[in-house]
């Protein structure tokens, strides 16, 4: 049997910048989580205590809702992956990536706050998909 690595359900701040540790960009990485849950306050949330990495689900798809989109800390950026990120529409052209998940990088709050809205339709776009 795998091991499997401590989760979090619905991570509080404090937890997420204790997870988040000494890794850079954590305040990126707390205000990317902030804004996913503002966009969508129903989307079940869990973080990995080891890779810091976050899941979204609003069970449209995947295991129990999981599998709509993630959140993980990198040392130059920080990623929201959308699983499914090649079905979106993405007019701000913020998704790069060539296979069915996609991604947005973040290396600064001024890079997330310049993508807020674009983010926050890719969110909405994602909880919809397979609803």
């Amino acid at each position: 049997m795998a091991k499997t690595h401590p989760h979090i359900t619905s991570p509080t701040r404090a937890d997420l910048l204790r997870v988040a540790g000494e890794r850079p960009l954590a305040d990126v990485y707390v205000a990317l989580h902030e804004l996913v849950m503002a966009t969508l306050p129903d989307a079940v949330n869990s973080v990995d205590e080891v890779d810091a990495a976050i899941g979204y689900g609003a069970h449209q798809y995947g295991y129990n809702g999981w599998g709509m989109a993630a959140v993980t800390p990198f040392s130059k950026w920080v990623s929201l992956t959308l699983l499914k990120g090649a079905e979106l529409d993405d007019p701000s052209g913020l998704l790069v990536g060539s296979a069915s998940m996609r991604h947005v990088k973040l290396a600064s709050l001024d890079e997330l706050e310049g993508a807020r809205d674009g983010i926050s339709a890719l969110l909405l776009a994602a909880s919809r998909v397979n609803a």
